[in-house]
């Protein structure tokens, strides 16, 4: 499984359509706000977003009908339908996509109460939708509290062939590892049980220690250094990336043990799916670095810094095996590659 075969390069984007914010037509933006807590509302913006996917992608939807004979990479012909896929979401769109609760996962169905440890989860797809809809009898509350479903909302996937949603959803490292569970999760973590521990004025000490060793990283090829050290507020997925690099020495001997453990089994979890290139070997290490990881985090729960681990995207690593072995390395559907297309059409006028 190689990125140079599956991999996807920003330069090789092109921009199909922005998508705004919905409001309705001719509204005063005092207007969209007026109605924004609206279940009416909502539901139509939900129903919008869909149905303006299915209208822009229509057009493709012939080529995923007829069997065509193509010559392939090898040199081969074959008979080829063409389909959708992968899409690249962070987690709140990977809810409106998938029409499901947040809170819940966009790929399986276990439930929000009890995300990682649910043995009866299967995976999601329009079918088990489908399913679950005709048990509960077309009853949205059951739908949405009993199975995190949002049942008035078609997916715009429902409009094309042999194509579903929660198949279609791919890793993001951006948002799921490197800015989610590094720098959301464990770095704030670690900075609240300074505080719940050493108090307010004692955490500040500790942290500007931290600081102090983060900023004396040497220079060293692929080291980025933080001179002023890591307090500033406007923070990228460069940054953490970097940051990644240089964190552990630098809280060691101020948190457990164990909260070492864990940022270090979570941090060969993340530079091993990070790889550009991945075996069964790699596989078989990346199970071992997030089993380790499940087990050394429950010092944030014992020390009281977390009630839980109800966290979607946490939960998205237990499906990083099957994801790579269906996409590829994610290095290559990462949401870092559309940034420059999102910065483009949101902040460029």
């Amino acid at each position: 499984m190689s990125a140079v075969l599956t991999g996807t390069h920003f330069l090789s984007l092109d921009f199909l359509q922005f998508l705004k914010r919905t409001r309705l037509p001719a509204a005063p933006l005092s207007a969209d706000k007026k109605h924004e807590d609206d279940v009416n509302f909502r539901k139509f913006c939900r129903q919008l977003f869909h149905s303006s996917l299915a209208h822009i992608l229509g057009s493709l939807k012939p080529w995923m009908t007829k069997v065509r004979i193509i010559r392939c990479a090898d040199g081969h012909f074959r008979r080829v339908i063409f389909g959708l896929g992968p899409y690249i979401a962070n987690y709140p769109e990977q809810a409106l996509l998938a029409c499901i609760v947040s809170g819940w996962c966009a790929k399986c169905t276990a439930n929000a109460k009890n995300l990682d440890a649910d043995i009866s989860a299967i995976l999601c797809s329009h079918e088990h939708t489908e399913s679950v809809r005709v048990l509960a009898g077309d009853d949205l509350n059951i739908l949405w509290d009993g199975y995190g479903i949002v049942g008035d909302i078609i997916p715009f996937t429902a409009y094309f062939p042999h194509t579903d949603i929660h198949e279609l959803l791919s890793p993001d490292l951006l948002h799921q590892i490197i800015k989610g569970t590094f720098k959301d999760h464990l770095v704030a973590w670690v900075g609240d049980y300074l505080q719940l521990v050493h108090g307010e004025a004692g955490a500040k000490v500790i942290l500007a220690d931290i600081d102090r060793r983060i900023s004396a990283t040497p220079s060293f090829p692929g080291l980025r250094r933080f001179p002023e050290g890591w307090g500033f507020k406007q923070w990228t997925g460069d940054d953490s990336k970097a940051l990644m690099k240089v964190y552990l020495p630098a809280i060691s001997g101020h948190v457990p043990q164990q909260m070492v453990c864990a940022l270090s089994a979570f941090l060969k979890f993340c530079y091993l799916v990070r790889q550009f290139e991945l075996t069964e070997d790699t596989l078989a290490a990346i199970d071992t670095a997030l089993d380790r990881f499940h087990v050394e985090r429950e010092i944030f729960i014992t020390s009281g810094v977390q009630k839980d681990f109800l966290l979607p995207r946490q939960h998205s690593l237990k499906h990083y095996r099957r994801l790579i072995q269906e996409f590829g390395a994610p290095n290559s559907l990462c949401s870092s590659i559309t940034e420059s297309k999102h910065i483009k059409a949101v902040k460029e006028p």
